[in-house]
């Protein structure tokens, strides 16, 4: 059986591999439970990838470029200013309860590797670059559709939106429940009022 119905080799073994990393990190995961999970050979994995870490990288390329646009889709669904700058926290919490509060999958890969400089590292920071960036935007969006709003410090304001974020994921993940996302929702509510 080959992961949500996809023929195409390479991205039978990109889909394997990124329900693996998520659910399991990077040194849990075998490229053998790749082979399994894709239902390709090992030949076919070893022509498309070199290595583990050249298969995870392409893992989180593929699955950054879905999330950020996901979430933008989820902002651009919505018909205010304000719904737009709620969207970002709704739509991970969305997505923690639906993955079990298994965490951000880029958190969870960065902590496996001390090395800053490492390759891994690295691609797992573009997408939180870019989540901050969808956050940026919809301050941006705050600020320019309501003349209260103007002054808002748009640095500051990242920041705090991005550290509530955070927050929550940690905490719904140690609890295992959506409680932490509840009161997200509510803190970032309540930066619309600074």
């Amino acid at each position: 059986m080959t992961p949500r119905g996809y023929t195409n080799a390479k991205d039978r073994i990109i889909e394997a591999a990124s329900d693996l990393f998520f659910k399991q990190g990077y040194r849990a995961t075998t490229i053998d439970q790749v082979i399994d999970l894709s239902g390709v050979s090992r030949p076919t994995v070893y022509s498309h990838f070199s290595t583990k870490e050249e298969l995870c990288l392409a893992y989180l390329t593929c699955r950054r470029k879905t999330d950020l646009e996901k979430m933008r889709g989820a902002m651009s669904q919505e018909p205010t200013a304000k719904g737009r700058f709620v969207a970002v926290v709704k739509f991970v919490g969305r997505h923690m309860k639906a993955t079990n509060y298994r965490g951000c999958g880029y958190f969870n890969m960065i902590s496996e590797f001390p090395d800053d400089n490492h390759p891994i590292v690295k691609e797992a920071r573009r997408y939180i670059d870019g989540f901050r960036n969808v956050i940026r935007d919809g301050i941006k969006d705050m600020k320019v559709s309501d003349p209260k709003h103007r002054k808002m410090d748009l640095k500051r304001m990242t920041d705090v939106y991005y550290l509530i974020v955070c927050g929550a994921i940690m905490a719904s993940q140690e609890y295992r429940d959506f409680w932490p996302f509840e009161r997200a929702v509510k803190e970032i509510e309540g930066l619309m009022k600074v």
